[in-house]
C-alpha cells in the first residue's frame, strides 16, 4: 500500500473511531445521569456522532470503493446537510436562557427534504447516469439535466448551510456570554469559552473541501482536503465529548419550573430590600456553592430571576456573577486570617471560599477593583 493511501486510511480510522469511542463514553454517562435536560444534550450529541460516522464512512467509500459510494451517496448528502443543524441545535440547548426560547424542528425540514428529494431522484435515475455524476466535474446527461444540476449543486448547498448555521451558533454564544453573568455565579463553567475552540476548528475545516474540489493535483488535495480535516474532526470530537461528559455547562432551562412557581407567587411577594438580601447572604452563605445560580435563590426570596437580577444590578451596581464573587473574595480574605488556615495553600482557600479556580478569583478581583461600587453592605 502506498504511503499516501496509508495516511488517508489512518486519518479516516482516527476520525471514525474517535466518534465511536466518544459515543460509548457518552452512553455510559447517559445511564448514570438523572437530570433529564442533561440527558437530552447527551442524546443529541450521540446522534451527532452517529451522523458524523455515516458521513466519514461515505467519504471513505468515495476514496476507496466507488461502487459502495454510489450506493450510499444519498446518505452522504443527508449527513452533510444535517450535521450543521445538529451542531446549532446543541449550541441552542447549551445557551438557552429564557422559557420563551424554543428550538423549532423546522430547522431540520430543509436538510431532510433536500436529502429525501435527492435520494428518490437518485434511485429513479438509470445506472449509467448515477455512475457518471461526479462531484468535481459537471457532466451533462441528455434528458437528465435537472438531476445532474442538483447532483453538482450538493457541494454548494452543503457549504451554504454550514456557513449559515455556524454563524447562527456563534451569534447565540456571543449573546449568551453577555447575559449569563446575570444568572450564574460560576462564569468559568457557564461562559462556554471552550466552544470558541470548536468554532476555530470549524473555520479551519470548512475551507478544506473547497481546495479539494477546485485544485486538480490529486496528491495535494487528498492530503489538504481530506487528511487534515479528518485530524481536525478528531480534535472536535474529543473537545465536545470532554466538555459534555464533564458537564462544563449550566442548563438554566432546568430551572424553568422554579421560575414559573415564583411567577405564581408574585402576588404574595414582598419587595426585596438591601437588609433582607444581605442578611440571608451573610447568615446562609449560599455563595460557598461554586455552582450557585440565580434560580437557586428565587424561591428563597419569593421572586423570579428577572426581578432579582434587576434588584442586584440597581442596588449594588454589579451583575449577579460579580455580586456573588465579591462575597467569595471577602470569604477568601477572612479564611486567610484564621489561625487554622495559617499554613493552608491559597488554592485550598480558593475552593473553600466558593471559587472554582484561582484564575476565577483573580479575574473577579480585577473586575471588582475597577467597579465604581466599593461597599457591599
Amino acid at each position: 500500500m502506498e504511503i499516501k493511501h496509508l495516511l488517508l486510511l489512518i486519518s479516516f480510522s482516527v476520525a471514525v473511531f474517535s466518534a465511536f469511542f466518544c459515543s460509548i463514553l457518552l452512553l455510559m454517562r447517559l445511564f448514570s445521569q438523572v437530570d433529564k435536560y442533561v440527558r437530552r444534550v447527551i442524546v443529541l450529541l450521540i446522534w451527532g456522532y452517529v451522523m458524523e460516522m455515516i458521513y466519514i464512512t461515505t467519504i471513505f467509500f468515495y476514496n476507496f470503493d466507488q461502487e459502495a459510494f454510489i450506493q450510499t451517496k444519498p446518505f452522504n448528502f443527508l449527513s452533510m446537510l444535517v450535521l450543521p443543524v445538529m451542531f446549532y441545535h446543541l449550541v441552542f440547548k447549551l445557551t438557552r436562557l429564557r422559557t420563551s426560547e424554543e428550538f423549532t424542528l423546522w430547522h431540520y425540514a430543509a436538510p431532510y427534504a433536500l436529502a429525501a428529494a435527492y435520494g428518490i431522484w437518485f434511485m429513479l435515475m438509470p445506472e449509467e447516469i448515477r455512475r457518471n455524476t461526479n462531484d468535481k466535474t459537471f457532466q451533462w446527461g441528455t434528458g437528465y439535466e435537472g438531476f445532474v444540476i442538483f447532483d453538482y449543486a450538493r457541494f454548494y448547498i452543503r457549504i451554504t448551510l454550514s456557513l449559515i448555521y455556524t454563524y447562527l451558533s456563534i451569534r447565540r454564544v456571543i449573546l449568551y456570554r453577555k447575559e449569563i453573568v446575570q444568572y450564574s455565579s460560576n462564569f468559568e463553567v457557564a461562559s462556554l469559552r471552550w466552544l470558541y475552540q470548536i468554532f476555530g476548528a470549524l473555520f479551519l475545516v470548512i475551507p478544506f473541501p473547497l481546495l479539494y474540489y477546485f485544485i486538480d493535483n490529486e496528491a495535494y488535495t487528498r492530503f489538504i482536503g481530506l487528511i487534515i480535516p479528518n485530524l481536525f474532526l478528531l480534535f472536535l470530537n474529543v473537545i465536545l465529548c470532554y466538555h459534555i461528559f464533564r458537564q462544563n455547562f449550566i442548563l438554566l432551562t432546568e430551572d424553568i419550573i422554579a421560575d414559573r412557581l415564583a411567577e405564581q407567587e408574585k402576588g404574595s411577594r414582598e419587595m426585596l430590600n438591601h437588609e433582607t438580601v444581605s442578611r440571608y447572604m451573610i447568615q446562609e452563605k449560599p455563595y460557598l456553592d461554586p455552582n450557585l445560580k440565580i434560580t437557586d435563590l428565587i424561591t428563597v426570596f419569593g421572586t423570579n430571576r428577572t426581578y432579582l437580577s434587576s434588584f442586584i444590578n440597581t442596588t449594588y451596581g454589579l451583575n449577579f456573577s460579580m455580586y456573588i464573587n465579591r462575597f467569595r473574595l471577602e470569604e477568601f480574605e477572612r479564611l486567610k486570617k484564621l489561625p487554622e488556615y495559617e499554613n493552608a495553600e491559597d488554592e485550598e482557600l480558593v475552593y473553600l471560599s466558593g471559587f472554582r479556580s484561582f484564575q476565577s478569583l483573580k479575574r473577579s478581583e480585577k473586575i471588582l477593583k475597577s467597579s465604581s461600587k466599593s461597599a457591599l453592605y
